[in-house]
């Protein structure tokens, strides 16, 4: 009697049993499995082989076998199948697999998109930082509180992207669909004690906010700071002003925007999906 070791399948299924097969001799062929554990047993010796390992070979080279565009397919298919958002690593990589079918997307540095630190800075200031050094944007502002500094980073990586995600929809169909997918959230670290974050005032701001919020250079800025005797007064011992009282002083004066006064930047952590 003959036992059937699985069931009859299509001729899809058996393409791609015979593919597996055909594959794995082959990577074998080329360097032995790796064993990773030998033990005696009542039946003889047992060798454990590093069967990832191997399946990560026939991997690599059924992949060199596709073309580009089953490359790019194959790879856009494995993000939609997982249920966890996509990271930013894995859209870079769709990107490349698209310019090698002639699609190319132009991309920012990688880190700048996903890490951000806000740092204390001299005389009170908080430092917000961009990327990694030597790489990505680096400082992108002082700021007078936690909260704007922490806001202006998430901002400055959401703005990236963006950018990269409005450049994959017009670059094709499978990266839009990757553009569309909820992007894992980038690291921000704040370098704060608890004691500084509950003291954090969003009302003490430096002559960069000022500036920004004015609509004007930080040169005439501080140039009002250095012409008026009656400009406010920063907090003492530090490089921050209160932002109520430089309020009031630029429209006592005449000097309130056309448009009103700009908002620092809006308020993104955790609002937004990423």
């Amino acid at each position: 009697m003959t036992i059937a070791l699985r069931p009859a399948g299509t001729d899809e299924e058996d393409r791609v049993i015979a593919l597996v097969s055909e594959l794995t001799a082959e990577v074998v062929q080329e360097a032995p499995p790796l064993v990773v554990s030998r033990r005696a047993t009542d039946d003889g010796p047992v060798a454990v082989p590093a069967l990832d390992e191997v399946l990560d070979r026939v991997r690599d080279l059924w992949l060199r076998r596709l073309s580009p565009a089953d490359r790019l397919a194959v790879h856009v298919a494995a993000l939609h199948r997982s249920p966890r958002p996509t990271p930013v690593s894995a859209a870079v990589i769709a990107c490349r697999l698209a310019a090698d079918c002639g699609h190319p997307v132009q991309l920012p540095e990688f880190t700048s998109m996903t890490c951000g630190t806000v740092k204390p800075g001299r005389r009170g200031v908080w430092s917000a930082e961009v990327g990694t050094r030597p790489y990505g944007i680096g400082q992108i502002g002082d700021y007078g509180s936690i909260r704007a500094a922490n806001a202006a980073v998430w901002d400055t990586i959401e703005t990236n992207r963006e950018t990269v995600r409005a450049r994959m929809r017009a670059a094709s169909p499978l990266l839009a669909g990757v553009a569309g997918r909820a992007w894992e959230e980038p690291q921000v670290s704040v370098w704060a004690t608890a004691e500084q974050r509950d003291s954090d005032d969003p009302d003490l701001v430096t002559m960069h906010q000022i500036a920004h919020r004015a609509r004007v250079s930080v040169t005439r800025a501080d140039r009002w700071r250095a012409e008026f005797p009656a400009f406010p007064s920063p907090e003492p011992g530090t490089s921050v002003w209160f932002w109520p009282l430089v309020r009031r002083w630029l429209t006592d004066t005449g000097r309130t925007p056309a448009d009103g006064f700009a908002a620092d930047r809006p308020v993104l952590p955790r609002e937004l999906g990423y």
